[in-house]
């Protein structure tokens, strides 16, 4: 390490540290307000010992200048818990043993799931809560905070109690100096960094107030060092975690707590994530979310044993760290800073201003309040900010618990709204637009235009429910039966069906039964006992069919109206093109006769040796392409048809891949043989030529079919 690295370190070490102990006295104060504030000796201490590991997250994780510490979110969500100890019954003495049992509890509670989530990779599922429910959490973990500030300067607190203490006092000067620290911090704040301001801001009043009480300006209550400043805090401020004596009538108040724990731990490692986030955008660098969440349960772990708090990274304080060049070794340096605060807090303190520390923790509360509620009024939906308003109101009067609740009670309310309104049913087509990867003869293409329309195509998206699944019984109600003989309904994109919804699609299928109305269920490998679950045990068997495939529905479906219009199904002369028999004899001289088994490749996509055509006898042959690593069945050749031609007339390279779809035989053409024959007999080479010229030109529009068939999902 060079000397200017060095210090470097050093400086940003310094810098992080001094601002560490400010927060930490700032947290400390907040955990223990209210009926505790006599014990707000021990918050500090607290406060400052997860400050002391969390300096060192550095050295815990692959990220040297990651800085962690107390938390506004954390540090409010057990304010609560701490400020309803006293309604438990739990004697006075005891009070205080109680409150470090459950912060205990909650460390390694926290520590325990911090850890699970990482060990089964599922922080990244965190980004699934709704942002409605995440902005409704802070903004009422501002909420709190503003509120415990207030009751930090004056016993204030956000609530009626505070209201009429104000309204019966209001000549409180600690609480208007309070309020115009804040003021004061918000305005300056525009112009220089939060990470500088707020450590300038506490010494500065710190210094004029208590020069204001040597002073001798005044005499009587206002002026009194009592007025103004913390208690004077006694020696022993620490209470080491294995002193303390876990009784049953403890562990019965820590089990009622349990639930705000539970949502602490979660707001904790939804922070958790919400500040990487915010990091990764800072620094343009992509953390990686599991290792840092494993981190933070072994830093909540070593908070456990030696009496600290749940520690969440900081993007401030980690900001500023790599702002000034620091990395693991001005961790270090922080560390030892905030222990030496931690061995004098109790002299510091009796120094430290209500009024400063409360104006401060008003401004951080205020601060999220404006970004989480005031800023969001035209980012989000009205339906939005007023979740994030009910959650806040929750919160602040009932608790996280019913906040948490509430907000995933109504994001589902309002996602089910949403997803109903969706268009997860729409008639695709039917067959007279859509075709088969079937090549089928010239009569059966015209039956199928002019009957198509007979058979209608239906393909769904997404998870089906109940009220999904109603809207498409709408659909259905509205067709005409007397213009149908069929329906294809399309599973293959669905990725789940409520049982719900599938009672409502036996309902359709009793609906038409003993119709001319035929259904063609398709579904895929993932839901098809869901699907095929449908057809209700006493419905006529003969009405459903049951496909792995949207095209192989469409064949099926195909041949019913083929089948219906009497048209005899012939197998069809490969040579039929030719005007004469003798013509076709002929032909055949310049072919060579082959024989394939079974999924035998004949040309293979990219060859760029295309010199050949095929003129299937029998069997079936197929053309296919790899889509997104996948085989895709482009087209079906039965008996007559004819296979290669562009690739033979343009000499390119194959575009697809011939394969044979059961034991078949073709007759081959080369480009040499056909070069003969035009030779030979040219009109008999005309006649291949003039065929496929207008193959090429029926070729087409079956494509543009075929891709909207087989390639489109719904939307």
């Amino acid at each position: 390490m060079t000397l200017t690295n060095a210090v470097r370190q050093v400086s940003a070490g310094t810098i992080v540290g001094l601002s560490a102990v400010i927060y930490s006295i700032s947290y400390g104060a907040l955990l223990f307000s209210g009926p505790l504030s006599k014990y707000i000796g021990y918050g500090i201490s607290i406060a400052l010992i997860t400050a002391i590991i969390g300096a060192l997250f550095g050295l815990l994780s692959d990220e040297g200048t990651f800085i962690s510490g107390p938390d506004s979110n954390t540090i409010a969500g057990m304010a609560g818990a701490m400020a309803i100890l006293t309604t438990f019954g739990i004697a006075e003495t005891e009070t205080l043993q109680v409150a470090i049992e459950i912060i205990v509890c909650a460390s390694v509670i926290s520590g325990i799931a911090f850890y699970l989530i990482a060990h089964f990779r599922l922080s990244g599922f965190i980004r699934y809560i709704p942002f409605s429910v995440m902005a409704g959490f802070l903004a009422a973990t501002g909420w709190l905070m503003s509120s415990g500030s207030l009751n930090i300067i004056a016993g204030t607190p956000l609530t009626m109690v505070g209201l009429h203490k104000l309204i019966d006092h209001p000549l409180m000067p600690h609480f208007y100096v309070g309020i115009s620290v804040a003021l004061i911090l918000f305005w300056l704040s525009s112009y220089i960094s939060t990470a500088i301001l707020i450590p300038i801001t506490l010494i500065v009043v710190t210094i004029v107030i208590n020069l204001f009480i040597l002073s001798g300006f005044c005499s009587g209550e206002f002026c009194s060092k009592e007025y103004w400043l913390f208690t004077q805090l006694k020696d022993n401020q620490w209470l080491p975690p294995w002193g303390i004596d876990f009784r049953a009538e403890h562990l019965r108040v820590i089990f009622e707590i349990l639930p705000t724990i539970a949502i602490v731990s979660f707001v904790g490692l939804l922070t958790i994530l919400l500040s990487i986030a915010s990091l990764e955008l800072n620094s343009k660098k992509e953390f990686e979310l599991d290792k840092v969440v494993k981190a933070h349960g072994t830093t909540s772990f070593l908070g456990a044993i030696f009496g600290g708090f749940i520690g969440i990274i900081s993007i401030s304080r980690t900001t500023l760290n790599q702002s000034g060049g620091g990395g693991k070794l001005s961790g270090l340096i922080a560390s030892l800073i905030c222990l030496a605060f931690f061995l004098g807090a109790g002299n510091i303190l009796a120094y430290i201003p209500r009024a400063a520390l409360g104006g401060l923790i008003l401004f951080l509360g205020i601060g999220m309040l404006k970004q989480w509620l005031w800023d969001q009024r035209h980012v989000v939906s009205k339906i939005e900010l007023a979740q994030i308003f009910l959650i806040l109101f929750l919160v602040a009067n009932f608790g996280y618990l019913y906040g948490f609740a509430a907000g995933m009670i109504i994001s589902c309310f309002i996602f089910v709204i949403t997803y109903s309104q969706l268009g997860l049913a729409f008639p695709a087509a039917n067959l007279s637009e859509f075709s088969s990867s079937l090549v089928r003869s010239e009569g059966q293409v015209n039956v199928l235009k002019n009957q198509g329309e007979k058979i209608a195509i239906y393909r769904l998206n997404g998870y089906v429910f109940f009220g999904s699944a109603s809207k498409i019984d709408a659909v259905f109600k509205s067709i005409n039966i007397d213009l149908l003989e069929g329906v294809i309904i399309d599973f293959s994109y669905v990725s789940g069906i409520d049982r719900s919804a599938i009672s409502v699609f036996q309902r359709i299928l009793r609906r038409y039964a003993g119709t001319k109305l035929h259904f063609y269920l398709v579904y895929s490998d993932k839901n098809q006992d869901l699907v095929q679950s449908i057809a209700p045990i006493h419905a006529d068997i003969r009405q459903v069919s049951y496909l792995d495939s949207l095209d192989n529905a469409i064949v099926l479906a195909e041949e019913g109206l083929i089948n219906d219009s009497g048209l005899i199904s012939t197998v069809e002369d490969t040579f039929n093109f030719l005007d004469s028999p003798l013509d076709r004899e002929n032909f055949k001289k310049y072919c060579v006769l082959n024989h394939a088994p079974t999924n035998q490749i004949i040309a293979k996509e990219g060859d760029l040796d295309s010199g050949e055509i095929y003129f299937l006898e029998s069997g079936e042959l197929g053309i296919g392409k790899w889509v997104d690593g996948k085989s895709l069945t482009l087209a079906r050749f039965l008996p007559g048809s004819i296979v290669g031609e562009i690739s033979f007339y343009t000499h390119s390279a194959r575009t697809a891949t011939i394969q044979t779809l059961c034991p078949s035989s073709f007759y081959m053409l080369n480009f040499e043989s056909l070069e003969k024959m035009r030779l030979d007999d040219p009109a008999l080479a005309t006649q291949l030529d003039l065929m496929v010229i207008k193959k090429l030109s029926n070729s087409l529009q079956r494509s543009n079919k075929l891709l909207a068939t087989l390639v489109q999902k719904p939307n």
